[in-house]
């Protein structure tokens, strides 16, 4: 795991995906029959192959079916796919407020959810990237949005850190109620 927030690869598509598949082993299966069955055919996978194929086959669903990557261009993808039990309200209200009902939320319902920050890439320049965020203790716990490859890209901010990140980009979110 890893503190260093540049440097990270933005791939909407990846991240997107492997939401998708969390929700699919949670029981949450999108408005998609062809994302449903690869999310299957990755769950059964029986060698590696197999279930970096099926994985593939997912994220490159997910790329056509995303409408860009704006906070409202993602929920709107989201909404197609998960109607009404799409949201976006994790991010409203004060630091406190958000902390509170983020981690009311992880309690509750124990679903990752997605929100976009600013930072620095390799390169120096600074832009959006969307994380997967699987948990908020004291630090903020991003899973790796690629879980197919060998690369190990799961990240850990404080949650001050990921506060002023993500209020840089007005907190957008998208979780499932």
């Amino acid at each position: 795991m890893t503190n260093n927030i540049s440097g990270q690869q933005d791939d909407l598509s990846y991240t997107f995906a492997t939401w998708v598949f969390r929700l699919h082993i949670a029981g949450f299966d999108g408005d998609d029959p062809t994302l449903s069955e690869t999310c299957a055919a990755i769950d059964s996978a029986v060698d590696e192959t197999a279930g970096n194929d099926a994985g593939q086959s997912l994220v490159n669903r997910v790329a056509e079916l995303l409408q860009g990557k704006e906070p409202s261009q993602v929920m709107a993808t989201a909404a197609a796919l998960y109607g009404e039990r799409s949201a976006g309200l994790l991010g409203e209200g004060t630091r406190d407020e958000r902390t509170h009902r983020i981690r009311k939320y992880q309690f509750e319902k124990g679903l990752p959810w997605l929100a976009r920050i600013w930072e620095r890439n390799s390169e120096g320049e600074v832009g959006p990237v969307w994380l997967l965020v699987e948990r908020m203790t004291d630090e903020v716990a991003a899973m790796d949005p690629n879980p197919w490859n060998d690369i190990d890209e799961d990240r850990n901010l404080p949650v001050g850190d990921f506060q002023v990140l993500w209020e840089l980009d007005g907190c957008p979110s998208i979780h499932i109620v």
